[in-house]
């Protein structure tokens, strides 16, 4: 009830029922008025109409308190009292009441420390997660967008049909971009380049191994931005055997970037190159993280193949810049031009350029060649679905314990609103203790972060991930956004709870929970959180399993017992090579190759005597005569390759699944038996048992293994299990007498192949822990 001031008038001047103001315009002033001014203007219109009564009698006194009603419901003149009334109680009341729920809340979660703490180490496990994967997903959609023409930049593209679809290419013919120049116009620039992902060079009498070198055109510069330090951005790139450094390369090995200017060294025994030019290195978000820049006259010396040849690709890429306001449609009609005057008629009819903007260069469907490493779409779709489940599930808990915690604060909601407090007011105060938990979870969350990516710095071996609140806005409005998010989330529903509670029942202890009928609120909450737990422990155990299915199937032979090591040059006689390592007794077996164990295989097409309408995909290896003995492959059929042999590239092998390509039913017919393959008549020498050829795939694909030593790229050597130390430094000794100016390096066989597994090892170090917080915290819970 309010407080009425005219009652006490009543009382006081002991007026009668008749001699009372008219009830209508009472009635009528409660009903406009607003409540704040009601008490004050009702105790001056009684006022009056007693003076009036004295003076002028009740008829007068009546008729004046009307007017005075009329007078006082003035729009105006309320919104100016109310205005005045609203800024001193507002500006006091309202700090006082926020200040003193805030006080409240922290009392309160003082009081209840395990519960409080619950909450806060909940909540900060998903806010910890959620901004880890926030800066990883932030950090691979930021690739190469610091480009001032970023969004121009197109890479032209390989779209080729063949016998299994549509294949893709990021890597396109060398001679492509002085085509573009010449027959497409509205482009701004165009550049060409030929990318190494690891090379040698050599400084005097010292040998190193760099990363990432591209060879490029003089307008590179004029596509990509690039700060120079030293050198003309105009010449240097133009002559032949020029390169330019980064400052990181000129610091490490040139002596600084003054000393740099005019150094020369041997990049790949092949091309000595004279320093014209040092930029700055490229950030960390691009896919073209070069540490040299060769000038792209010096490729046709390095790569003689390359100079105009439309039927080969092998690292070469085109990116161009379109004019302003120029489309993609417009340039693409243009390249459709190039197609039949420059390749052959067969290429032309299945070859086609597209343009992909520099955004999706990094390889987001992994279906182009990038230049750094592949980071899919699905998997930042993957990662941000896992986050966003972690942190639903931490704001179930929190609802799901602030809930239970309802019992015990009865008491308290029925005193507040005893002593006046309203429903909202209850609301923002449960609401401002939820802020307050979510506000030091983020906090913690924020420390927390902190672990996971210094781990995945330490693996990448740089700083991957990190974030800036001064130089970088999005990780402010992100956080701002998540306290926020969780503060709705996972405060509404408890407030609502809360203080919806009777007085009268709460402060006699009747408040309950009583038996729950149906799928309540409350208990649907229980059962997403579980179920979101139990999603992410099943996702990890089914891909677990299947990894491990691939991982654990059988090779055929012993992957731990073969080391391999490239051949940096191929014209030397590998046979003597061989014969020096086999003079070692702890060397079971030697052979030279390219591809076979699941490592590396080329594509080709082959078909027999139903013609070209009939091509089938399938793979080529190359080895010599001891590749079968290296890797333990039963040959059903026919015989090995011969040492020496009159033709060894017309003669081929063939694994079981080719012959049934071929129509044949049993591998004894298969031998002699003459087919296609890429354009060349073989005969098929033997046939061997069928074999996994690719890591993450239960599909055996029709294979060739070739002795062509032409293509030999490795040598792969099987070492006894005693002395492997002692081993190892004889087959280092022995490569670096055969290429003593080269570095030597070598992989165990069964870690190359671990390796192959990296994008699903990468999904489940995030999964593995992540399926753990969720059990954790919705433990924490009950």
């Amino acid at each position: 009830m309010g407080y009425d001031s005219g009652s006490i008038i009543k009382q006081r001047v002991g007026m009668k029922p008749k001699e009372q103001p008219p009830r209508w315009a009472n009635r009528f002033l409660r009903w406009y008025c607003p409540v704040l001014l009601l008490e004050e203007i009702e105790g001056d219109l009684y006022e009056n109409f007693y003076r009036n009564l004295k003076r002028k009698g009740v008829r007068s006194a009546r008729l004046c308190y009307i007017i005075d009603t009329i007078r006082f419901c003035n729009p105006v003149t309320f919104r100016r009292a109310k205005a005045r009334q609203t800024y001193y109680s507002s500006s006091i009341n309202i700090t006082a009441m926020l200040r003193s729920f805030f006080i409240a809340a922290i009392r309160n979660l003082n009081k209840h420390k395990a519960y409080t703490t619950i909450n806060v180490l909940g909540l900060a496990l998903g806010v910890a997660c959620c901004v880890t994967i926030f800066v990883l997903v932030r950090f691979e959609v930021s690739f190469d967008d610091f480009h001032s023409k970023e969004d121009r930049i197109y890479r032209v593209n390989l779209n080729q049909q063949n016998a299994t679809g549509r294949q893709l290419n990021g890597y396109n013919f060398y001679p492509v971009g002085e085509a573009i120049r010449a027959e497409v116009s509205g482009l701004d620039t165009v550049t060409s380049m030929h990318y190494a992902s690891v090379y040698q060079f050599r400084i005097e009498e010292d040998v190193y191994e760099g990363e990432h070198a591209f060879f490029v055109d003089s307008a590179y510069f004029q596509v990509f931005d690039g700060h120079w330090l030293l050198g003309n951005p105009e010449r240097a790139l133009t002559g032949l055997n020029n390169v330019v450094v980064t400052n990181d390369f000129a610091n490490k090995y040139l002596g600084g970037i003054e000393e740099a200017l005019d150094a020369t060294f041997i990049y790949n025994n092949k091309l000595t190159l004279r320093v014209t030019g040092v930029v700055q290195s490229p950030p960390h978000n691009t896919d073209m993280p070069y540490s040299i820049l060769v000038s792209y006259p010096s490729l046709a010396e390095f790569l003689p193949q390359s100079e105009d040849n439309w039927e080969w690709v092998n690292r070469g890429a085109t990116f161009i810049a379109l004019d302003e306001g120029v489309t993609t449609e417009q340039v693409d009609a243009q390249l459709a031009k190039i197609i039949p005057k420059y390749l052959t008629e067969e290429n032309a009819q299945h070859t086609s350029f597209f343009l992909m903007p520099l955004a999706d260069n990094h390889d987001r469907n992994g279906n182009y060649n990038n230049f750094t490493y592949e980071f899919p779409l699905p998997l930042m779709i993957i990662l941000s679905v896992i986050a966003g489940m972690i942190a639903f599930i931490a704001c179930i808990n929190f609802i799901n314990l602030a809930t239970a915690q309802s019992l015990n604060r009865a008491r308290e909601v029925g005193i507040r609103k005893t002593m006046g407090s309203s429903r909202m007011q209850l609301i923002v105060q449960y609401m401002s203790e939820t802020l307050v938990v979510t506000v030091i979870a983020v906090l913690c969350g924020l420390a927390l972060a902190k672990i996971p990516m210094r781990i995945m710095n330490t693996r990448a071996g740089r700083e991957y991930l990190d974030f800036d609140f001064f130089q970088e806005p999005s990780i402010v409005l992100f956080l701002l956004g998540i306290t926020l998010l969780l503060t709705l989330l996972a405060g509404f529903f408890p407030a609502f709870v809360l203080s919806g509670f009777r007085p009268v029942k709460a402060l006699q202890g009747k408040i309950s929970t009583g038996k729950p009928k149906g799928l309540n609120l409350r208990r649907a909450l229980v059962i997403t959180q579980f179920l979101g737990a139990q999603i992410l422990i099943l996702v990890t155990v089914i891909v677990v399993y299947q990894l491990n299915q691939f991982k654990e199937r059988p090779l055929g032979f012993d992957a731990e017992a073969i080391i391999f090591t490239w051949i940096p040059d191929s014209t030397k006689d590998l046979s003597v090579i061989r014969q020096q390592l086999l003079q070692n007794p702890n060397i079971e077996e030697v052979t030279m190759g390219w591809g076979g164990a699941q490592l590396r295989a080329a594509g080709m097409q082959f078909y027999g005597d139903e013609g070209e309408d009939a091509k089938s995909p399938g793979i080529i290896h190359y080895g010599d005569e001891h590749y079968l003995n290296m890797f333990d492959r039963e040959l059903l059929a026919g015989q090995n390759f011969a040492e020496g042999q009159v033709n060894p590239v017309s003669e081929v092998i063939v694994n079981e699944t080719l012959v049934e390509g071929l129509g044949v039913e049993h591998p004894e017919e298969a031998v002699g038996r003459l087919f296609t393959m890429a354009d060349e008549e073989v005969m098929i020498r033997g046939v061997i048992e069928d074999f996994y050829t690719e890591p993450l795939s239960n599909k055996v694909q029709p294979l060739v293994l070739q002795y062509d030593p032409d293509q030999f790229k490795a040598i792969a050597v099987k070492i006894a299990p005693t002395r492997v130390t002692e081993t190892l430094q004889f087959v280092e000794t022995t490569w670096k007498n055969a290429y003593p100016e080269y570095l030597y390096d070598y992989q165990f066989l069964d870690e190359a192949l671990q390796r192959q597994y990296g994008f699903f090892e990468y999904i489940l170090g995030f999964l593995r822990p992540f399926s753990f917080l969720a059990i954790f915290i919705g433990c924490m819970g009950l």
